[in-house]
């Protein structure tokens, strides 16, 4: 019997680079489904078939999905990558396109990465998967909107709902994943100002907790949850517990062996999610804040040497 075939949307970005490795390295034939294949080559040298589809054109999807068995709907639209109209048109329009092609194609299980992001933030709480939806509708003093980009909550939010719907719509079987704030190798936003941060003299940092979570743990649950019959039909949330930015800084510094003078800022709060249904059923677990800056560190190390 074949290996099945598993497709990632946005292969070759930050996360989906994580989850198309964590693939590589199972029974599995990976087809990294990326914009532009050229920045894929890498992955079709590790063995990875790589085709080439947006995310606005269900036809392109509906072709790079052929012969699949599953696909790992990953590519989106970050906090403050784009205006209203283009989170739109890639958080919830994109995602129907990747429901219906699945469809289409006759995938049997798509795994949706969606974000903590689709909560109401609570903090000092520790927030469940049953925890109250984020309100698609902007309000004023929304505390959400503090924590996040409202435009990436609203969008993510009306794009889970709407694979749900189409789950059922369609018969094809669907597990949901909502990262927390996800740092690691690769990253081009959140770990990219850390590590741009310790050229600087000196760095104000808060003590709020942050439920920051290595890439590398959110690709090893999502590849569990492909083979896992009781994630179909079930969301889990992968984050770590709250870490200030103070401790995270400290951790790369040492780990790099340089850095500014950190100076902590006073922010008695804290942001957490209850994650024991992912352990549970996905046996995830979330590395220390040392441990994940010390990947960081080393990849920052192994792309110096190759700039040289």
């Amino acid at each position: 019997m074949s290996p099945p075939i598993v497709c990632v949307t946005g292969a070759s970005g930050f996360l989906g680079s994580h989850i198309s490795t964590d693939l590589m390295a199972r029974p599995v034939r990976l087809t990294a489904v990326v914009r532009t294949p050229e920045r894929a080559l890498w992955l079709a040298k590790r063995g990875a078939e790589v085709k080439q589809a947006d995310l606005t054109s269900r036809t392109a999807l509906r072709a790079a999905f052929d012969g699949a068995q599953v696909v790992v709907s990953n590519a989106a639209l970050g906090s403050n990558q784009g205006d209203m109209n283009e989170m739109e048109r890639v958080n919830r329009q994109g995602i129907e396109n990747v429901m219906r092609a699945a469809g289409d194609a006759g995938v049997e299980h798509v795994v949706h990465v969606s974000t903590v992001a689709v909560y109401r933030t609570r903090l000092r709480h520790r927030m469940d998967e049953a925890s109250t939806s984020y309100d698609t509708e902007r309000r004023r003093l929304n505390l959400s909107d503090i924590t996040t980009d409202w435009k990436y909550a609203r969008t993510k939010t009306l794009g889970e709902r709407l694979a749900w719907r189409l789950s059922e719509e369609l018969g094809v079987r669907l597990t949901v994943v909502r990262p927390g704030p996800v740092y690691g190798s690769r990253d081009p936003k959140l770990t990219a100002r850390w590590l741009a941060s310790m050229s600087k003299r000196v760095v104000l940092a808060p003590l709020v907790g942050v439920p920051l979570v290595h890439a590398g743990d959110v690709a090893r649950a999502i590849t569990r949850s492909i083979d896992q019959p009781s994630a179909s039909g079930a969301a889990f949330n992968l984050a770590g517990p709250p870490v200030t930015p103070f401790r995270a800084l400290s951790a790369l510094k040492r780990e790099l062996g340089f850095g500014p003078k950190l100076i902590p800022v006073a922010t008695p709060f804290w942001v957490a999610y209850d994650t024991s249904k992912a352990a549970r059923e996905l046996g995830f677990v979330s590395r220390s804040i040392e441990h994940g800056m010390r990947e960081v560190a080393d990849a920052y190390r192994r792309e110096q040497r190759a700039n040289v």
